[in-house]
C-alpha cells in the first residue's frame, strides 16, 4: 500500500511539472499583451510637513451631553482638546434613541450595558475629538443593531471612526480624517471583546456579519510541573507539554511563581490583518494611528500583558506614527520606539457609568437585586464601589505629542481629574487636575514610563517628554529586542 502511494503521488507531481512547463508560457503571453505588475513593494508616504500636533485620549465612557458644563467648568481642557490639529479618543459605549431603537440589549456585556443619549456624539465632536476608535468590548452591548445606530450618529457629527463595521473587511479597514495638515490614518482593534463581538466577512451564499475588528487570543497559565499534572487529572488528560482546561492553555514555566502568571499567545493571522490595514493606512495617509483597546492581564494592573510591547513595535514597524492603548481604565507606561510615541494605556477620559437611567433586567440579576427595589443609581453606585473604587481609574492625562516634518519633537503630558472626590452627576467627567493631584498623577506616570527608558520631565505641572532627553537605543528602537 505504501509502494502504490508514493507511485501516485510521483504520478501528480510529474503531472503538475508537466501542466506548469505548458501553461506558464501562455500565460506570459498573456501578461505581456496585457501589461504585467511591476514587483510588489510597499508605498511610501509623504511625512506632514512643518509642525503638527496629534492629541490623544483615553475611553470616552461619555452618556450625557456635557459640553455647556465643560465650556464653563474647564475651559482650558477643551482648548487643549481643540487647538490639536487631530484629536483622538476611543468611543466605549452605544449611542441610540430607545424610542426608535429596533434592537435589544444582548444577553451578555462588555460589562454594563453602555447607553449614550443620542446627542453624544455630536456633543463629543465639539468638544474637539476628531476620530475615534470603536472596537472595544462595549461596541455590541445592544447588538448589531445598537453599534449601526452609533455609527449613524458618529456620522452625522462627522467623526471619523474605525474598528467597527458590517463585515470584518469594513471593521478592519483604516478610516481617514482630512485635515489641513494631511490625512491621517486610523487603524482600531480590540482583544478584549464579547464573544459576540467579533465581526466576520461573508463567504459564498452566507452573509457577513456586522461587529468589532477583534484580535483573538489563547490565554496561557504558567505553572509548575507538579502543578501541571495536577491539571492533567483534573481535565482527564495525559500530562504533556500543555494542558487545556476551561479555554485556557497551562504550560510548564521554570520560574512558576503564584499566583501563577498569566500570558497571552495572540491569533498571527489576526495580527497580520491588523498590520497590513496599518500599513496601508500609512501608504495612503500622512500620518498612522493604531489603537488598541487591551484590558489584560485585568484592571488592577499596571503593567500591560506580556504581548503589548511586541504588538506595539510590530504596529510601529508597518508604518504606524503613534499607537495609543486604553482599556484597562488606568494609566500604562509610555516607550518611545524608533522615534515614535507608545501609550499603553491613557486611561479613562470620562467615567460616566453611575450616571445611566436604563440598564436591562440582566444587570439586576448579576447582582441578585429585583428591579424596583432600588434606583438605577444605587444599583450602580454599589457595583462601582466593589469594581471601581481605585482613585486611580480617576486620574489620567490629555497626551500631546508635536511634530515637525514628521519627525516627534516632544510630548506633553496634561493631567487630567474625573471627579475622583465627587458624587452624583459629577462623578466621572473630566476637568484639569489641580497642582496636587497633577503631581500626584504625574509621578505615578514617571514611574511607569521607567522601566521603558523614558525619562518625563515636569514644567510647571505638565508632563514633558523631550525626544534628546531619551537614550539613543531607545530612539533606535535597540531596547527590548
Amino acid at each position: 500500500m505504501p509502494i502504490r502511494r508514493r507511485a501516485l503521488r510521483a504520478f501528480l507531481v510529474a503531472g503538475a511539472a508537466a501542466f506548469a512547463a505548458t501553461a506558464m508560457p501562455a500565460l506570459a503571453e498573456e501578461e505581456e499583451e496585457g501589461g504585467t505588475l511591476p514587483p510588489v513593494a510597499a508605498v511610501p508616504s509623504t511625512p506632514i510637513a512643518g509642525d503638527f500636533t496629534f492629541a490623544a485620549v483615553g475611553d470616552l465612557i461619555y452618556l450625557r451631553p456635557m459640553l455647556a458644563t465643560l465650556e464653563k467648568q474647564s475651559p482650558e481642557m477643551l482648548r487643549l482638546l481643540r487647538s490639536a490639529d487631530v484629536t483622538f479618543g476611543n468611543f466605549e459605549t452605544t449611542a441610540l434613541d430607545l424610542k426608535t431603537f429596533k434592537g435589544s440589549p444582548q444577553a451578555e456585556s462588555g460589562g454594563t450595558w453602555m447607553l449614550a443619549d443620542p446627542r453624544v456624539p455630536a456633543d463629543v465632536a465639539a468638544m474637539g475629538i476628531d476620530i475615534v476608535g470603536h472596537a472595544n468590548n462595549h461596541a455590541t452591548d445592544w447588538g448589531v443593531e445598537g453599534m449601526l445606530d452609533t455609527l449613524d450618529l458618529l456620522d452625522d457629527a462627522h467623526v471619523v471612526h474605525a474598528g467597527t463595521g458590517r463585515s470584518m473587511s469594513a471593521a478592519r479597514a483604516p478610516a481617514y480624517y482630512d485635515g489641513g495638515h494631511g490625512r491621517i490614518g486610523l487603524v482600531s482593534a480590540t482583544t478584549t471583546f464579547t464573544p459576540m463581538s467579533p465581526a466576520a466577512d461573508p463567504l459564498g451564499q452566507v452573509p457577513g456579519r456586522g461587529g468589532a475588528n477583534t484580535i483573538r487570543s489563547t490565554e496561557v497559565g504558567l505553572v509548575s510541573q507538579a502543578d501541571l499534572a495536577v491539571l492533567a487529572r483534573l481535565a482527564g488528560t495525559k500530562e504533556g507539554a500543555a494542558v487545556k482546561l476551561k479555554g485556557r492553555e497551562y504550560r510548564v514555566s521554570a520560574d512558576a511563581v503564584s499566583p501563577m502568571k498569566i500570558e497571552y499567545d495572540l491569533n498571527r493571522k489576526d495580527v497580520a490583518a491588523n498590520l497590513l490595514a496599518v500599513r496601508q493606512a500609512k501608504e495612503n495617509g500622512n500620518f498612522a494611528v493604531f489603537s488598541l483597546h487591551n484590558h489584560e492581564p485585568g484592571n488592577a494592573s499596571r503593567t500591560p500583558a506580556g504581548f503589548a510591547q511586541g504588538l506595539a513595535h510590530q504596529a510601529i514597524d508597518a508604518g504606524a506614527d503613534v499607537y495609543v492603548g486604553h482599556g484597562p481604565h488606568q494609566l500604562r507606561g509610555i516607550e518611545i520606539y524608533k522615534g515614535k510615541p507608545i501609550f499603553y494605556s491613557l486611561g479613562n477620559f470620562a467615567m460616566m457609568n453611575n450616571s445611566l437611567d436604563d440598564v436591562p433586567a440582566d444587570m439586576y440579576d448579576q447582582f441578585g437585586v429585583t428591579p424596583g427595589s432600588v434606583t438605577t443609581p444605587e444599583l450602580l453606585a454599589a457595583r462601582n464601589a466593589k469594581e471601581f473604587s481605585d482613585p486611580a481609574l480617576y486620574e489620567t492625562v490629555i497626551a500631546t505629542a508635536h511634530y515637525r516634518d514628521g519627525r516627534l519633537d516632544e510630548v506633553r503630558l496634561y493631567p487630567v481629574d474625573l471627579g475622583v472626590n465627587a458624587s452624583g452627576a459629577g462623578r466621572g467627567v473630566p476637568h484639569m487636575a489641580d497642582a496636587a493631584t497633577g503631581a500626584r498623577i504625574l509621578a505615578r506616570l514617571q514611574a511607569l514610563s521607567q522601566p521603558y527608558g523614558t525619562t518625563i520631565a515636569i514644567d510647571h505641572g505638565v508632563g514633558v517628554i523631550r525626544l534628546g532627553a531619551i537614550r539613543g537605543d531607545v530612539i533606535r528602537g535597540d531596547r527590548g529586542r
